[in-house]
């Protein structure tokens, strides 16, 4: 990783910042993050782009607006993948220029006609409601003949409309007749609750009818707002809702033709974003009066191709660069190439390893593979998970050798396509109950168990080493070669002659001699370590009392090695979970006609179970040892990941560009 700082006139900033944004391998700086607040200040770069950021973000939120009103009318169809991977629409370069052609005109007609379209529709809504408020208000009246402006008092008579409980409104007004005289009533209608009426009463003992039908439960209802008889009325509000219903109609043909531009929503969409990350990023910038300054990280490799790419811009800038400071903190990006490249994908999961020191992933690889293969135990599971990785890249226009997730489940694939050979795994014990062949080459997990977890505690042994031969490579490499003696020859020596000296006499004729030697390597070795695990300490005590505690690691070691017990218990699962599934559905494949067809539906959906509960096992576990185990022994964490300023877009994926 190398430093750069680019230095230029300030009439040169957006041609330089286009080249940053279309090379995409510079990682941008804040210019001055060193420097005091003030001093920052003063050094300010000269350009401000906060108008025109603003500006853009108006553009952007109209057309989000615009998708989001498109997504709800109509959503984008996905297929089975793509609800998993996420929509990407992909298109060349040339329908690219065409769909960005004019932008903001087209931006904003766009938005005009969304914005239109969402009006009408908030209109009708509104009257909608407004409408069907009136019909829920007047329904209960429609048996009224008399037009509601009439409903009113005259010189000798007053009339009102209201309810009372529909199951005592006759007594009610009944025993109320006889507190006010001329008390008149006529029913409406009704429903379970109410009983709607219309009410006269002799204006000259006003007071005391109104007084006798508070009594009786009588509330007054007032249709001041309408004109007209209430069944006229009802039959006009319903005419002007089906009109409601047709206008509804008519918007949303507007709106499927305004959906059918949803593509140029989304390539406008990310033609503003990338165009706001250009003015947005010259807030990172330093500068003069007349000047500027753009400080980042670039990979060494990539370093000549910025050069050049910057001075095609004009010759009076100037691009300076410098490995980095010890106090520097750069950040980190993971370069293997060919193979090795899957296997970036676990060691991100778990964290960038800090600068200077070693990537795993070359070192994982193979491990990995084996133990996924292992965890599978089968070939033909083998078969069926590469190709799904073959069909995702296909829907998902990756190649094979990207070097993405989706190679690494390939080889996953792969891989346990041969483990599950050695094993005899050939969807389970098929064969064999089949046509009576033994496929194992290796040997059959279910007939030898306790070699398939001595097989694995070995894996554990070989992956322990390794990590323990890559640390003592990596103090080599830094000039620390007493300590790879002392911290990791020792510990090798050590750990390799004490399990000689316990389990040689095992090894065959010459195993107790075996065990004999290895017994003098391992105090030879414990003596060793006792000697120098300590060092750090001037006081011989403690020397010494460190480098005895420094044995009890062998502890740790035997614990690390028991934790790849998990690639038996899951690989032994599998293979037992297969083997029952054939047993399960051969049993009615004798049955005429129908007894074969079940036997193999039946095969095909237990076997596809025990694909997908074992596959994120397999993964998963197959992770863990290599987080928790392998990485234990070597790998150091805390790098920051190298983020570079380039095209990122949210829709649009330009084929054969870097704008994708």
């Amino acid at each position: 990783m190398s430093r750069v700082t680019v230095l230029g006139h300030e009439s040169r900033i957006g041609e330089v910042v286009s080249v940053l944004q279309e090379l995409g391998t510079v990682e941008v700086s804040q210019f001055g993050e060193n420097l005091d607040d003030e001093e920052r200040l003063d050094l300010a770069c000269p350009y401000d782009p906060s108008e025109r950021v603003a500006e853009l973000d108006g553009v952007l939120a109209e057309l989000e607006h615009v998708i989001d009103m498109m997504s709800n009318h109509r959503r984008v169809k996905r297929d089975l993948v793509q609800n998993f991977t996420g929509y990407r629409l992909y298109m060349t370069e040339e329908e690219w220029a065409v769909y960005v052609q004019d932008g903001s005109a087209r931006a904003h007609d766009l938005y005009v006609r969304a914005k239109a379209i969402d009006d009408a529709l908030a209109q009708l809504a509104s009257s909608e409601t407004a409408i069907l408020t009136s019909l829920e208000h007047l329904m209960p009246w429609q048996g009224l003949d008399l037009p509601v402006e009439e409903v009113r008092s005259g010189r000798h008579v007053g009339l009102m409309l209201g309810t009372m409980d529909v199951r005592r409104f006759e007594a009610a007004l009944a025993e109320a007749s006889e507190t006010a005289v001329g008390l008149a009533w006529e029913l409406i209608g009704a429903d379970n609750e109410k009983a709607y009426l219309l009410v006269a009463h002799a204006l000259s003992d006003a007071d005391a009818a109104l007084r006798a039908l508070s009594q009786a439960g009588f509330a007054e209802v007032r249709l001041d707002q309408y004109t007209g008889v209430p069944g006229e009325i009802l039959a006009r509000l319903r005419g002007e809702l089906d009109d409601i219903r047709k206008r509804r109609s008519e918007i949303a043909q507007a709106m499927d033709v305004l959906v059918e531009e949803r593509s140029s929503a989304f390539a406008l969409y990310d033609h503003f974003h990338l165009e706001r990350a250009r003015y947005a990023i010259t807030n990172r910038f330093g500068g003069t009066e007349h000047t500027f300054m753009v400080e980042g990280w670039v990979q060494t490799k990539d370093l000549e191709e910025f050069r050049t790419q910057i001075r095609k811009i004009a010759d009076d800038i100037v691009v300076l660069d410098r490995p980095p400071l010890e106090d520097e903190e750069a950040p980190v990006e993971l370069t293997n190439k060919g193979l090795a490249a899957p296997f970036e994908v676990i060691t991100k999961t778990m964290g960038y390893p800090r600068q200077g020191t070693i990537d795993p992933s070359p070192y994982l690889g193979p491990f990995f593979l084996i133990f996924f293969g292992l965890c599978m135990t089968d070939a033909v599971y083998g078969l069926f998970i590469a190709g799904i990785a073959l069909l995702l890249m296909k829907k998902t226009r990756s190649r094979l050798g990207d070097g993405g997730f989706l190679d690494l489940i390939f080889m996953c694939g792969i891989a346990t396509v041969f483990v599950g050979a050695l094993l005899g795994g050939w969807l389970g014990d098929l064969p064999k109950r089949l046509f009576g062949l033994d496929t194992a080459i290796l040997f059959d997990p279910l007939e030898n168990p306790t070699t398939f977890l001595i097989l694995s505690f070995a894996m554990g042994v070989i992956q322990l080493y390794a990590g323990i031969i890559i640390k003592g490579y990596d103090n080599v490499r830094k000039g620390e070669w007493l300590s790879a003696l002392y911290d990791q020859g020792f510990w090798l020596v050590w750990l390799t002659s004490l399990m000689l000296t316990i389990g040689g006499s095992a090894l065959g004729p010459k195993g107790p001699e075996i065990a004999g030697i290895a017994k003098w390597f391992m105090i030879a070795s414990a003596l060793g370590l006792i000697a120098t695990q300590g060092r750090q300490h001037r006081n011989p005590i403690k020397r010494i009392g460190s480098g005895l505690l420094s044995l009890y690691n062998t502890t740790g070691f035997m614990s690390d090695v028991i934790s790849y017990a998990r690639l038996f218990g899951l690989g032994f699962t599998s293979t037992v979970l297969a083997s029952v599934m054939n047993d399960l559905f051969l049993r009615p494949a004798g049955i005429p006609i129908i007894g074969p067809v079940l036997a193999i539906v039946g095969l095909a959906f237990g076997h596809l179970f025990n694909i997908l509960i074992n596959i994120i096992g397999s993964y998963v576990h197959s992770s863990r040892l290599q987080y928790v185990e392998f990485f234990g022994q070597f790998f150091e964490a805390g790098g920051r990941r190298f983020m570079p300023f380039g095209m990122s877009t949210k829709y649009v994926t330009v084929d054969n560009s870097k704008e994708a």
